[in-house]
């Protein structure tokens, strides 16, 4: 897969899936001996598939997405707009909002060159409409109007040194699921086949994003029993390599997390809120004895709530979205701990697969 076609290819997935209902498996806690894969510095992660708009980086599930169907940033009544040449495929990848996950700054300069006031566009979802109403252009719009938006809190967190895990993680599931969705809809719940299919796509994803797995890495990944109960989050973090310590920090905040419903964006905003609070006081006061486990394994849970949800209201067509789950699902549970089991790799392969046997 070449550098063009990763960037044109991060649509959503906006089929449901058909899998079998999963059988009961019991679970084999990992060797003792075994310290479990390595977790790569957030710095380290640069998802940059160029730039996202002429003006700058918007972010949008990665650190630096770009933002390909023929976008242009354009003065839209005097507000910051992107338009989508390639309409359709912008509607494809995006549904009905286009999540800004972190506040942007229209500075001076920019300002100037576009014919508008210096601005922060605040996070939140923003609609993605035709650009003519009424017209078969094929063309679609994005106007960074507060006005119009669902607002929400920032999800990027500059002060979590592995807020980039989150984001690569995000990613990572997008482009799986979307390049791979008729193959996998094809192999009708065969787990092994799902399994190895999604392993694979996985493993070469990750490898474009320059964090390649060795072959003993990836042997180990594949000896994994990744089908889990992950509903009983606490269970599965009690069999990690985590230390007790650790193990009771992270629990105090998946309980916190797990106890806030999620209906609406105010409720999710809050959920942001109090996890970026909680990974603020872990990266400043940090007693944790794995603190970049500890600190991805809060980002993921964050990113991958936030993006179900997302997922949930922002169906392409529009009224055709499912109502989010006050519930976190078990496919978010599986991210996390399926970070610990096997690093980034392994935590997208259990996210995805869950999932689809759920759905």
């Amino acid at each position: 897969m070449n550098f063009r076609s990763i960037t044109t290819a991060l649509a959503l997935c906006t089929v449901l899936f058909s899998c079998a209902k999963k059988e009961e498996l019991s679970v084999v806690a990992p060797p003792t001996d075994d310290k479990g894969p390595s977790i790569p510095a957030g710095n380290l992660i640069r998802i940059h598939f160029g730039t996202s708009t002429q003006m700058g980086c918007m972010y949008s599930f990665s650190n630096c997405i770009w933002i390909g169907w023929g976008a242009q940033a354009t003065n839209f009544e005097g507000r910051l707009a992107l338009e989508f040449e390639q309409g359709d495929a912008a509607g494809q990848y995006f549904g009905q909002y286009f999540p800004l996950t972190a506040d942007f700054v229209v500075d001076a300069a920019t300002a100037k060159t576009m014919g508008i006031e210096e601005q922060v566009i605040p996070a939140g979802f923003y609609p993605l409409r035709d650009v003519a109403s009424g017209q078969a252009t094929g063309k679609r719009m994005v106007v960074f109007q507060p006005d119009g938006a669902l607002p929400l809190a920032p999800l990027v967190n500059p002060n979590n040194p592995q807020d980039n895990i989150g984001q690569l993680h995000n990613l990572a599931v997008q482009v799986v699921l979307h390049q791979n969705r008729s193959a996998l809809d094809a192999l009708s719940g065969d787990r092994s086949s799902i399994r190895s299919l999604v392993s694979e796509k996985t493993i070469q994803f990750m490898a474009e994003a320059e964090l390649p797995l060795s072959s003993t890495e990836q042997q180990r990944l594949a000896a994994t029993e990744l089908y889990r109960d992950y509903g009983n989050y606490a269970a599965r973090l009690a069999e990690t390599r985590l230390s007790a310590a650790d193990q009771k920090a992270l629990l105090a905040i998946f309980d916190e997390a797990a106890a806030l419903p999620l209906r609406s964006t105010d409720e999710l905003s809050q959920l942001l809120r109090l996890l970026t609070e909680r990974e603020n006081q872990l990266a400043q006061n940090s007693s944790l004895d794995n603190p970049r486990l500890g600190l991805s394994m809060v980002s993921v849970l964050k990113y991958s709530r936030y993006f179900w949800f997302w997922k949930s209201i922002s169906s392409p067509e529009p009224g055709s979205g499912t109502a989010p789950s006050s519930k976190i699902p078990d496919w978010v549970w599986a991210d996390i701990i399926g970070l610990e089991l096997g690093g980034p790799v392994g935590s997208a392969i259990a996210s995805t697969l869950v999932y689809l046997d759920q759905r």
